[in-house]
């Protein structure tokens, strides 16, 4: 049935439903009891759903703290670089002239893990101005509203804080 699926690497499921558990109260409007039960019922059938793609054989999820200290530095930065995006697009929305020149870039990355690569590409689309349109290996596809806006994303910093944390350190 639905529910016979064997689960390779259970700390590695409990890891990963357990930092899905708390970006859920990040979010949460409340500390009702309904709330937490729904939040852990949604965290555990996520994270089983997708445990196939998460959890391969042979390779255990694992997150060191060093890498959980990088990844809050980078999502501060996300953040950051979110709002300076807005007021970016904002001002060229405002701007009489609509002074844009959108277009189709190819970015070659450096990130060699797909979760890494997949948060690379949405940190991409969550910054206003720019939407990863595919992202098939190595290489995002990616629609710029503006050519600085394009060259931007070629330069982006935040690819290098994602390298240290799949290698430790930047090449």
């Amino acid at each position: 049935m639905y529910f016979q699926k064997k689960i390779d690497d259970p700390q590695g499921f409990m890891l990963f439903a357990s930092i899905l558990y708390f970006f859920w109260f990040l979010m949460s409007p409340s500390f009702s009891l309904r709330n937490i039960a729904v939040g852990l019922i949604c965290c555990l059938g996520v994270t089983y759903f997708w445990s196939p793609d998460l959890f391969k054989a042979g390779q255990p999820f694992r997150i060191a703290p060093r890498q959980v200290v990088r990844l809050a530095v980078y999502l501060l930065l996300l953040a950051y670089n979110v709002v300076v995006a807005n007021i970016h697009v904002a001002l060229i929305v405002l701007s009489p002239k609509l002074p844009i020149s959108p277009g189709f870039i190819l970015v070659k990355t450096k990130l060699e893990k797909e979760l890494t690569r997949t948060l690379y590409a949405n940190s991409i689309t969550l910054t206003p101005g720019t939407i990863t349109i595919n992202l098939n290996k190595d290489r995002l596809l990616v629609h710029a509203l503006t050519k600085e806006t394009a060259q931007g994303v070629y330069e982006w910093h935040l690819e290098n804080r994602l390298r240290e944390m799949e290698v430790g350190r930047v090449d």
